[in-house]
């Protein structure tokens, strides 16, 4: 026959053991969910002593069978990311984009010529960061960041997996451009 205090020690053993099933069981679910969210890509830009997280304005899978917002939906609006002339600011990559090729683009406004945009391409696993400078002859006004695809349009050629966007011009810009 089993005691009263038997009985005790093994409801508390039991309900510990309850609880550390629980815990783990919900631990091992938090850690192992598959969301799509946890996994887009997103950009840092410190400007100063600000730092922006800038999600993709439309992400895709690797082989553009499923993508957010959907292919025949606008994309997501491009964030404000002011930057002022003068500042540099220090771009950085996910670990998705970095661990593929990447290519990023800049819009600078050039007083008395207008727009003039580069193209720089990074390859994979080379390059996480990018400072970027705005400057009186040069000013930064939007950035774009775009990740391949698996899919190919040609030689060595693919459709762009993603686009992650800011608009950086100045808060002041209107007034520059005037």
């Amino acid at each position: 026959m089993i005691s009263t205090g038997e009985k005790k020690a093994l409801s508390i053993i039991a309900a510990v053991v309850v609880v550390f099933v629980v815990v783990v069981a919900t631990s091992v679910f938090l850690l192992t969910r598959n969301s799509d969210k946890e996994h887009e890509p997103y950009l840092h830009i410190a400007v100063g002593s600000d730092l922006y997280t800038v999600e993709p304005a439309r992400w895709c899978d690797l082989f553009l069978e499923k993508c957010a917002p959907a292919a025949d939906q606008p994309q997501r609006p491009t964030p404000r990311v002011p930057v002022p002339v003068g500042e540099t600011i220090l771009l950085t990559v996910s670990a998705e984009i970095a661990e593929s090729p990447w290519r990023l683009q800049t819009v600078y406004w050039v007083p008395g010529a207008g727009i003039d945009e580069d193209e720089d391409k990074f390859d994979a696993g080379t390059t996480h960061s990018v400072p970027l400078r705005s400057t009186p002859e040069k000013i930064l006004v939007g950035i774009t960041v775009l990740p391949p695809s698996g899919v190919f349009i040609g030689d060595n050629v693919t459709y762009d997996r993603g686009v992650l966007t800011a608009d950086t011009s100045p808060a002041d810009f209107q007034q520059i451009v005037d």
